[in-house]
């Protein structure tokens, strides 16, 4: 490690002793000079770090096939043992509002063996504008509900030598003061993150698949990109991942892997939904991230006993769509 890299990691971890702690707790939390809260994991100047994306999970308080899905999937992510994992969102079924859903969540991913962070998504805590299922805007209130089960819904976590960065997408062009927070705290990233290289973590992804679907219900909305891409643009980023489109894609951009990330709850099959995500592998899964030399290589990876229906094959969402007063969309 370089100097100038020892130096940023001091900012982190403020003193010898401090970076001792964390080295032996994995997850150990500190303050930097600000008061920004981040986290540092097992530092090793030489190694390969691996980190797992899990993402829309949509688990039931009622059980069923996507809790049972969800299962699978933490056993596999631990034989794969990751050092540490990203869940982008969407944990809960369907209903921001059903607090059962959560603690259902909590629960199940608590068997990760991984340091684990969980970002929020649409299905969590509401989204931008009136068009979410139920009329269920992103709230304040929504967003302190889901806070009280997975902790800030931001972060910089240092894994390794690398910075993981994860953002909430679904407050952008909401109007809250929690989208101040957040501007605020994007403001500060550099002097979080030092000169590590870093990955970048949302629900929706940063860019839509495609210009016209540039809007809060697929991506980043149009009016809050450019801040955010400008914002960005200080930081080495080497990597994208985002979730909430439920199939596997990767492109790349400015010579980063953009990824996004498979479900591991439901399949995304209809002509409807192919027009909003473009090409990419409709199948359940997870994404590995494998870290070295400077380098990030995602893979797509599957247990072979995830079982994959279609969202309308799903009784708990049918019943949580009963409950919330909506008609279930026709097949």
């Amino acid at each position: 490690m370089t100097g100038k890299r020892r130096e940023a990691a001091g900012r982190h971890c403020s003193s010898e002793l401090l970076r001792a702690v964390a080295l032996a707790q994995p997850g150990f939390p500190s303050l930097n000079e600000t008061g920004n809260r981040i986290s540092c994991t097992s530092r090793k100047d030489v190694r390969t770090v691996k980190i797992i994306q899990i993402s829309d999970t949509h688990i039931s308080h009622r059980g069923g096939v996507t809790n049972e899905n969800a299962a699978r999937a933490v056993s596999f992510i631990n034989e794969l043992a990751p050092d540490f994992v990203v869940h982008s969102g969407d944990v809960a079924i369907l209903d921001p509002d059903e607090d059962r859903d959560r603690v259902a969540a909590k629960r199940l991913l608590a068997g990760i063996e991984a340091p684990l962070r969980v970002l929020p998504g649409n299905h969590d805590v509401g989204e931008v504008g009136t068009r979410f299922t139920g009329n269920r805007p992103v709230s304040s209130d929504r967003l302190a509900a889901f806070r009280a089960h997975f902790g800030d819904d931001r972060f910089v976590e240092i894994v390794g030598d690398w910075a993981v960065i994860g953002l909430n997408s679904e407050i952008f062009e909401s109007g809250l003061p929690e989208e101040d927070e957040q501007w605020a705290w994007i403001e500060r990233l550099p002097e979080m993150v030092g000169d590590r290289p870093a990955l970048l973590f949302t629900h929706k992804p940063v860019r839509a698949p495609r210009p016209e679907l540039q809007r809060p219900a697929v991506s980043v909305g149009a009016e809050a990109l450019p801040r955010l891409e400008e914002l960005l643009a200080r930081l080495d980023l080497r990597g994208y991942g985002s979730g909430h489109l439920h199939h596997y894609a990767l492109i790349e951009r400015e010579g980063a892997p953009v990824v996004s990330a498979p479900s591991t709850a439901f399949l995304a099959r209809s002509s409807a939904g192919a027009d909003l995500t473009g090409p990419g592998l409709v199948q359940l899964g997870v994404v590995e991230y494998v870290i070295d030399d400077g380098a990030v290589r995602p893979f797509f990876r599957a247990p072979v006993d995830l079982v994959e229906n279609d969202l309308l094959q799903i009784d708990p969402l049918l019943s949580a769509l009963a409950a919330m007063g909506v008609e279930a969309p026709a097949a």
